[in-house]
């Protein structure tokens, strides 16, 4: 197995390198975009809770939250995740990105809702099954431990391999192409509608 792949190659199905490349945002880089993300190899999030999945994204969608992480305001996502309650992450980095589609790389054990080979598209809501309003029954959207994937957690879809929730997970329309379907949960109501008039 090899240890990374560049940009352009892709393991074969199933196999997971120790590392990938990634856009990365540092607190030392705070600023403008342009400058604050800049591409490094990091460690592949191989190590699965047993509801999460690893996708190898094949298309990212961009949106105001990775301005926000670049610039460090108006939170220091970095900082306020290695001290979140639900979601504690003491990597001194962010991987932003909370639109993407890819294909299904590695599965929990409790997963069953999608499987190794499966073509997704990627929601962005994240929320813990202990938080008390989830157990309830409630929209998790109102739950305490609610937050959006690649801005108030890392592993986004600005990278090789992503780490998600199964849940985000939704299966890709067999007639879009990636690229387009990279947005297409967050944007792809404006977009048809702008488009039909």
């Amino acid at each position: 197995m090899k240890e990374l792949y560049q940009l352009g190659e892709t393991p074969p199905l199933g196999e997971v390198p120790p590392r990938m490349l990634a856009q990365v945002v540092r607190q030392d880089r705070f600023g403008e975009p342009t400058r604050a993300f800049k591409v490094e190899q990091v460690e592949v999030p191989s190590e699965l809770r047993p509801d999460e999945v690893l996708v190898w994204v094949m298309a990212a969608g961009i949106n105001y939250n990775n301005v926000w992480a670049a610039l460090g305001s108006p939170v220091d996502v970095i900082k306020s995740r290695q001290k979140d309650a639900y979601f504690p992450d003491p990597n001194p980095f962010h991987i932003g990105g909370s639109d993407a589609s890819g294909i299904v790389w590695k599965v929990g054990s409790a997963v069953r809702s999608v499987k190794v080979g499966d073509e997704v598209v990627i929601h962005c809501g994240v929320w813990s099954q202990d938080d008390p309003a989830v157990k309830s029954g409630a929209d998790p959207m109102f739950g305490a431990s609610f937050r959006i994937w690649g801005y108030e957690t890392s592993w986004g879809s600005f990278a090789q391999f992503t780490r998600v929730q199964a849940h985000q997970c939704l299966p890709k329309p067999s007639t879009a192409r990636s690229s387009p379907t990279g947005g297409c949960r967050r944007t792809g109501r404006t977009r048809s509608a702008t488009a039909s008039g």
